[in-house]
């Protein structure tokens, strides 16, 4: 008898002990799955490199973006909470030892009475269907806040990619200037040796070659962090990209409408739904102000008689202390907070349509003087000071002005190019419905 209430004793705390055991473990294999997978680097992005178009690294972009991997990971986490909270309270069951191993009648086993009984919590007040609403709502906001950081994302990397191009043809025009001032050494070069020249402007010329050497070397390095800088927008990989394209006149007009553009930008409508989850949150706190009530029944059994009985129970919480006061008041508050965010986020979305809209008529205006006629004009008059030095009527430094001007005007003319595409192409992002 003794041996066998040992046991019975005993078994509660083993039980405890091997339910235990399997959660440490788990909790393990989670922190060595993560460490494995964080050395791996089996969410960076695979290697992107070469020359690579606009779209390409767009979607490169919007596939590998470690800000989005993460916000998707944590709307499937939701979608899974959602479905936590729409399942019902476990029953119970319970089994209860009372009279033993005592002392007179109640010593040993045979006077025991078990009572093994079933429960079931009755939750009230509708909190089930609440606070599904909650995490759907909570799911749904965060959907919209994707869509919002997708389209983020795209405005990113359309500018880093117009820049790396503009850095492409700025590099391409400082090959030119060095190819320009290298050609006229060499003209010097030669009619120093017919006495046409002399080695004062030799020597100017070689200045000359040294300056355009030192833009050349500025312009590779700005295309390489450039590179660097779009790469870093799908988190890593090669910047060893070139941008693929040109810099003209974007096509496609801009919504016209800022009104109707910022009411249906994706950040408005995860505004509203962060609302609206507040709301839900309210009314979930208030509900649980009603206690729920626990029901449950068995059979007990009484050894020293050997007679069994039915028994039935009702548990109902006094909610004299804990009213859920605070968590209510906390949630009316987050309710004022949200409604306060989504005024924000108007204005801030109001505050970029409007800047971008400044930008791209800048841009325009600043495009405008840089057209066909002014390019050739800076060329034709580099090719008569040419020409006129050649002959006599003009001094090198003459040449050397109208070449350091065809550079300049030609990387205005890129840089205006540039900055219209980014403006133009950042504000249709912004404003596409």
């Amino acid at each position: 008898m003794h041996l066998r209430l040992s046991i019975f004793l005993i078994f509660p705390f083993l039980f405890i002990s091997c339910a235990s055991d399997p959660q440490s473990r788990s909790s393990r294999e989670s922190a060595n799955r993560f460490t494995s997978s964080h050395n791996t680097g089996l969410k960076s992005a695979p290697l992107l490199k070469g020359v690579v178009s606009r779209n390409s690294a767009i979607q490169h972009a919007l596939i590998y973006s470690p800000r989005l991997q993460s916000l998707r990971a944590e709307l499937r986490a939701l979608e899974a909470e959602t479905i936590q909270a729409g399942l019902p309270p476990n029953p119970e069951i319970g089994l209860d030892v009372e009279n033993f191993a005592g002392s007179g009648e109640s010593s040993g086993f045979n006077g025991a009475e078990i009572t093994a009984a079933l429960s079931q919590k009755l939750e009230l007040g509708g909190k089930r269907s609440k606070r599904t609403m909650v995490a759907a709502l909570k799911s749904a906001a965060l959907k919209a806040e994707i869509a919002s950081e997708e389209r983020n994302i795209r405005i990113a990397a359309d500018r880093a990619f117009t820049t790396l191009l503009e850095a492409r043809k700025l590099r391409e025009l400082s090959e030119q200037n060095l190819g320009r001032a290298e050609e006229n050494l060499s003209t010097l070069n030669t009619l120093l040796e017919v006495g046409k020249s002399n080695r004062i402007d030799v020597g100017k010329a070689r200045l000359a070659i040294s300056e355009a050497k030192e833009n050349l070397a500025e312009a590779r390095s700005t295309e390489s962090n450039a590179s660097a800088e779009l790469s870093q927008i799908w988190g890593g990989g090669s910047p060893n990209v070139t941008a693929a394209g040109s810099l003209d006149a974007p096509r496609g007009a801009v919504p016209s409408n800022p009104e109707s553009a910022i009411s249906r930008h994706p950040a408005m409508r995860a505004a509203a739904l962060r609302f609206a989850r507040a709301q839900a949150t309210y009314d979930l706190e208030k509900v649980k102000r009603y206690s729920d009530i626990e029901v449950g029944g068995g059979v007990r059994e009484m050894r020293d008689a050997n007679e069994t009985a039915a028994v039935v129970g009702i548990r109902i919480p006094l909610p004299i202390f804990d009213r859920n006061q605070g968590n209510i008041q906390a949630a009316k508050e987050r309710l004022d907070s949200a409604q306060a965010n989504g005024r924000a986020t108007e204005s801030e979305l109001r505050s970029r349509i409007t800047k971008l809209s400044s930008d791209l008529r800048a841009a325009r205006s600043r495009s405008s003087e840089f057209d066909t006629r002014t390019i050739n004009a800076a060329r034709l008059g580099l090719t008569d000071t040419r020409e006129a030095y050649n002959s006599g009527k003009a001094s090198l430094l003459e040449v050397l002005d109208a070449r350091k001007t065809l550079f300049k005007v030609e990387r205005g003319q890129t840089r205006a190019q540039a900055d219209l595409l980014r403006a133009h192409n950042s504000l249709k992002t912004m404003t596409n419905n």
